[in-house]
């Protein structure tokens, strides 16, 4: 999940405590379980914070406006993010070898044209 959000997953945990909006489903041993929304929100509250300037109490008072995080975890900001970052971090074991081969060949292509 931290991965999928580009954070740590201490960032994560305290920000579960500061955003009422963030609340994983937890299942035995305490492991959370994030739905889209949860990750579109997450990189909305990290867009925030890093990038627009934002200080946690600034955040919290624009996520409690109900249509802002309604168009942040709408589906056109699902596909939309989908299109750049993965949302889910599942990785289809049959197309790694393919793009591994990908890769090799055009790493090979380089190779050709600097000699």
């Amino acid at each position: 999940m931290s991965a999928l959000c580009d954070l740590k997953p201490h960032v994560l945990r305290y920000w579960e405590q500061e955003f009422p909006q963030l609340k994983p489903t937890t299942r035995r041993g305490n492991r959370r379980y994030y739905q889209q929304e949860d990750v579109l929100l997450i990189r909305k509250i990290r867009d925030l914070l890093y990038f627009d300037g934002f200080t946690i109490q600034g955040a919290k008072s624009k996520l409690s406006d109900r249509l802002f995080v309604k168009e942040a975890t709408s589906l056109e900001a699902i596909q939309k993010a989908q299109a750049e970052l993965p949302l889910t971090s599942d990785n289809e074991p049959s197309s790694i070898p393919q793009n591994l081969s990908n890769f090799k060949s055009q790493l090979q292509e380089i190779l050709k044209v600097l000699k």
